[in-house]
């Protein structure tokens, strides 16, 4: 457990280093807008794209042998971009750090579930949840520090080291003893919906979940730029925002999770969004205003993201248990591909605003904007998402002593219902 949540930890750390370091990056490799945005979608794409397949490799081989082959192209791709300084090889690290960190939450929980589902394995798979946030907090303020005392390379060398660690440690000690554990899917407290109103009510989550990368992106990759170029911001002070998004979120997710009992997951879900479609406006408007606010702004942005185990509890109650790691994977999938394409997105936006030589605050009122339609389109459908029978209603039943053997439903009835 300390392994595979220190591999967790390694996996929010690279997916946030790039806004704090991005100016360093666009001068050692010369990106231009357009193709830092690639850069920065690079790694989700990856990511997202993985996602199936190591479902399905789990199913086949276990836990161990997959990680380790994701792994080791992440930790080959961690060594190679501080080494490197012709952009397509900086494009081909990225792409290898998102294949190596895509196993590691989905791991994690695979071996929690290998060894029960009582309560104890509950609050072990939520602490090392919790802990796994503590790499985007170091991809903050002390990522920052590190950069500026030793530079970016440096920097990236030490986090290469700790993915051989996390790699070796994978090896030493992870077993093949999971290898059951997705095969038989994680089942719902009910059988799940069967047929096409359940398919089209988990098809509206599609939008929902690409709408939570939306604002994500600014903390991941655009924050960085976007506060340095508007506000001269220096690496450091990129650094104490981007470990405020990041602490910011944590809170929230806490937060949520105390609101689940007294309010329904859906009225959570359709509120965090519409709650994340204020901040980009503003900044839409005003974009250069005032430093103070548009670092609230991205932080704001970040936190819509918390929602994310709430969405997919909705789909949980929808899908059909035969078929809930396959819809599972579709919508993690939608959450990283939301991210890498709104990144390109973005670097285009950026390119065509500097071909037209129009001033810099016109480049990120255009890119909030585009932000505030995503999330507000992704209100709409989570509107008309399914809700979660029990998240709030029958909170007594869940309090009755459980007799079933099946552990996999025990998991599944607390996520459901938010319990701690």
């Amino acid at each position: 457990m300390v392994i595979l949540t220190f591999a967790y930890a390694l996996s929010q750390f690279f997916r946030s280093y790039v806004s704090v370091m991005s100016p360093q990056l666009i001068d050692a490799f010369g990106f231009s807008p357009g193709s830092f945005g690639l850069f920065s979608g690079t790694f989700f794409l990856a990511f997202a794209v993985a996602q199936l397949p190591l479902g399905m490799a789990f199913d086949r081989f276990g836990l161990r042998r997959p990680m380790l082959v994701c792994m080791t192209l992440g930790t080959a791709g961690a060594v190679m971009l501080p080494l490197s300084d012709r952009p397509v090889l900086a494009l081909a690290a990225q792409a290898a750090l998102g294949l190596g960190c895509a196993p590691a939450y989905m791991g994690l929980l695979a071996w929690v579930m290998a060894a029960g589902h009582s309560m104890r394995e509950v609050r072990t798979a939520t602490v090392a949840g919790t802990l796994g946030f503590v790499g985007a907090v170091i991809a903050g303020s002390p990522l920052a520090w590190a950069v500026a005392s030793i530079g970016w390379r440096a920097s990236m060398g030490a986090a290469a080291l700790a993915m051989a660690l996390a790699t070796a440690g994978i090896a030493l000690s992870l077993g093949s003893d999971t290898r059951t554990v997705l095969r038989a899917g994680t089942p719902t407290a009910s059988a799940g919906g069967q047929g096409p109103s359940s398919r089209r009510a988990v098809l509206v989550l599609l939008p929902v979940c690409f709408a939570l990368a939306a604002g994500g992106t600014f903390r991941v990759s655009w924050g960085g730029p976007y506060l340095s170029d508007v506000f001269h911001l220096g690496v450091a002070a990129r650094g104490y925002t981007m470990t405020a998004a990041s602490l910011g979120a944590l809170v929230t997710s806490m937060l949520l999770a105390a609101a689940l009992r007294v309010t329904r997951v859906k009225t959570l879900v359709v509120g965090g969004l519409a709650a994340g479609v204020l901040p980009a406006l503003l900044m839409a408007i005003w974009p250069a205003r005032d430093a103070v606010l548009s670092v609230g702004s991205v932080c704001a942005l970040f936190c819509v993201g918390s929602i994310h185990p709430l969405v997919m509890s909705q789909a949980r109650a929808v899908v059909p248990r035969r078929r809930l790691g396959f819809w599972l994977g579709i919508l993690n999938t939608m959450v990283m591909l939301g991210i890498a394409l709104t990144n390109a997105a973005f670097g285009a936006i950026a390119g065509s605003t500097t071909q037209a030589d129009l001033p810099i605050d016109s480049l990120y009122r255009r890119l909030f904007l585009l932000t505030s339609t995503i999330i507000a389109l992704g209100t709409v459908f989570a509107a008309f998402a399914p809700g979660v029978p029990g998240s709030r209603a029958n909170r007594p039943q869940a309090n009755r002593p459980r007799t079933h053997s099946s552990s996999g439903r025990e998991w599944a009835v607390t996520q459901t219902e938010g319990s701690p």
